[in-house]
């Protein structure tokens, strides 16, 4: 009898999140919804499934979306929405950088 590896599932990637020092960074980034703010250990993941993305083969990887303005470093999927982690809305991704927040 052979055991077979299951294939189905992504392998996780774990990405650091920027340092706690970087909070700067953030500071014009809210949440178009609610005006919620990031810090650098929010993290995301790339899971294509409930989101309002089309279809795309989602890698697993956590990350903060924002330290790479929305490009999964495991996939480099180009995320163009970005979920709340507060409110659990959904919003375009450059709707969440203020005037002057884009990197």
């Amino acid at each position: 009898m052979r055991a077979f590896k299951d294939d189905r599932a992504p392998d996780r990637v774990v990405v650091d999140v920027p340092r706690a020092d970087d909070v700067k960074a953030f500071e014009g980034i809210r949440c178009p919804h609610c005006g919620w703010r990031p810090s650098p250990s929010s993290e995301w993941s790339c899971n294509w499934r409930n989101t309002p993305e089309p279809y795309f083969e989602s890698c697993g990887a956590i990350w903060n979306t924002f330290a790479t303005q929305g490009c999964c470093p495991g996939c480099s999927h180009q995320w163009t929405w970005t979920s709340c982690l507060h409110c659990g809305q959904w919003s375009l991704h450059d709707d969440w950088y203020e005037e002057g927040g884009l990197p």
